[in-house]
């Protein structure tokens, strides 16, 4: 008898992982809910400074671990957005006694994220291009960014990261947005002798 409740709860287990990952795929693109692994968010925190009360967002939050431990070790707000109904619950019930830390259950493509000081995200290269424009145009000067696993196209890290666990050695990229905006010399260049041309 116990043999068949086991049997019984691994099946319901594995029907409503299978009903949440489709319920989400629309939106993540095939991407599963996959918890981060500790050391690699260890990794990433260690290298950002954050001061209390600042803004942590974390895109595609999963089980909301990387959010607890952001509001635990820098006394940070901590935003997650996640669409994977199991992930979103599992998310909601860990982070019960962190009142510092904001679930909800949305793509974070529809939000504003003007206000964050660190954007978290493990997502897939075929979303990379699509995110890289909506923090180049949403992001305040200073914001950093870590992207666990994949770059963000056209930008250059300040730092990329290994873990020290063999297991976990994939990237975790690190950027900044810079505290003033690039300039391009060379259409500065091109700018002003058009603007030569023209006068002559």
């Amino acid at each position: 008898m116990a043999v068949l409740t086991l049997v019984a709860l691994l099946l319901a287990l594995k029907i409503l992982y299978v009903a949440a990952v489709a319920a989400s795929i629309r939106v993540t693109r095939g991407a599963l809910f996959v918890s981060t692994s500790r050391v690699r968010i260890h990794t990433a925190l260690n290298a950002i400074t954050m001061r209390p009360g600042g803004l942590f967002v974390d895109l595609g939050c999963g089980d909301g671990r990387a959010l607890r431990e952001a509001s635990r070790r820098f006394g940070v707000m901590a935003m997650g957005y996640e669409v994977n109904p199991l992930a979103y619950g599992l998310a909601r019930i860990l982070s019960l006694r962190d009142r510092r830390v904001r679930i909800v259950f949305r793509s974070f493509w529809g939000e504003e994220l003007k206000d964050a000081d660190v954007v978290f995200c493990y997502l897939f290269p075929d979303v990379m291009e699509r995110l890289a424009a909506k923090l180049e145009r949403e992001l305040k000067r200073g914001a950093q960014v870590i992207s666990c696993n994949f770059p963000v196209p056209g930008w250059e890290p300040q730092e990329v990261l290994r873990p020290g666990s063999s297991r976990q050695r994939d990237p975790i990229y690190v950027y900044r947005i810079p505290a003033f905006p690039a300039v391009n010399f060379k259409a500065l260049g091109a700018a002003e002798d058009c603007i030569e041309r023209s006068a002559s």
